[in-house]
């Protein structure tokens, strides 16, 4: 056990390293940060919600970058696109930085920054949750009548208008094969780049679902590309948040050993399945953190606490990371399997043949 005697938390060490497990690879399969599983994981598990925030953002800084050069490996990443969302990135997580401390010494700061990542994540999840259960009816539809398999959906129909609009300067990506305003790439990242700063996630939670149905960028090249620019954000937002004592950095480089090895392996299987199935992985990740968190949150907020809340938060948190691993392998098992001609349910053939 790890004994924070200034905050009265004993933490296992290989509770840690099994956090960063599940959470890097899921974040090298979806190409979100992480953070916004890691941040209520920390804050469950007994640590006050800015060391919780800080302390994620520093394991994203190594995460990220073991992400980056597997996907760099893969030909994922548009360098050039990465490079100019970080620029609204950083200018976000200033932003964001500042609010966290707003809330230091307030007695409520951990019941903001879980109410914050509640409200987001329905967000994010319920819109996900709409176009894959669509998206997955429609490749069905083609299989069941013995069509081919269309290429990755590129964008939706906001993304289209965006992506219209001519304010200067207007910059093509060839490697992603987009055409955006400079503005609309700035704004993206400044809303997850305040996202970042706040909430201690690498904003890939709003970044991928922007990078898909906004701005276009094909579901693998996604992936790669967000994660390349979490580098500069968690970077930056290490350096702010422990100047403002906000890290523990033992736990960080405990939870790194871990993600270290799953975001290896969760960017290898990204070249194995279609972008559906990343987004499915992402959404049951999101539901299972939503409802540890909300059971988290009600916990902070009742005069007394309950101690089979907590045991429910943790239970539903921690078990929800080891289904995340073993849905993750389920995938790269079946897509071999079909790849090599071998049967594999009806259902899972959409999620795992490639159509481009």
């Amino acid at each position: 056990m790890i004994t924070l005697s200034m905050m009265g938390v004993n933490i296992s060490i290989f509770l840690l390293v099994f956090i960063g497990l599940a959470v890097g690879m899921l974040s090298g399969f979806v190409g979100v940060g992480g953070g916004y599983l890691m941040t209520p994981a920390l804050i469950i598990l007994g640590l006050p919600a800015n060391i919780a925030v800080g302390t994620s953002m520093a394991w994203l800084v190594g995460n990220s970058i073991v992400g980056t050069l597997r996907h760099y490996q893969l030909g994922n990443i548009d360098t050039k696109l990465g490079l100019l969302i970080m620029i609204g990135t950083m200018c976000g997580v200033e932003v964001g930085v500042r609010l966290l401390n707003l809330t230091k010494g307030t007695g409520v700061s951990d019941a903001i920054i879980l109410s914050a990542l509640i409200v987001m994540l329905l967000v994010i999840g319920t819109h996900t949750f709409r176009e894959i259960r669509g998206r997955k009816a429609q490749l069905d539809d083609i299989r069941k009548s013995k069509g081919k398999l269309p290429p990755a959906m590129r964008s939706s129909s906001m993304g289209r208008r965006l992506q219209s609009l001519n304010m200067p300067p207007v910059i093509h990506f060839a490697k992603s094969g987009v055409t955006l305003s400079l503005w609309v790439i700035l704004a993206i990242g400044f809303l997850t780049g305040t996202l970042a700063g706040f909430l201690g996630v690498g904003g890939g939670f709003v970044m991928l679902p922007s990078l898909i149905y906004l701005i276009g960028v094909p579901s693998f090249m996604a992936v790669g590309t967000d994660m390349f620019q979490i580098i500069f954000s968690a970077c930056f937002g290490c350096i702010r948040h422990t100047m403002s004592g906000n890290v523990i950095i033992l736990i960080a480089f405990l939870m790194l050993l871990g993600s270290s090895i799953g975001t290896q392996f969760g960017a290898l299987i990204t070249q194995c399945v279609r972008g559906i199935a990343m987004r499915y992985v992402l959404v049951i990740s999101i539901i299972l953190c939503v409802v540890g968190s909300i059971l988290k949150l009600i916990n902070v907020m009742l005069p007394v606490p309950i101690s089979w809340l907590q045991e429910a938060a943790v239970g539903i948190t921690f078990g929800g990371m080891g289904l995340v691993i073993v849905i993750i392998t389920a995938l790269y098992i079946m897509a071999i399997r079909y790849r090599h001609g071998q049967h594999v349910p009806a259902w899972v053939v959409s999620l795992v043949a490639k159509g481009d």
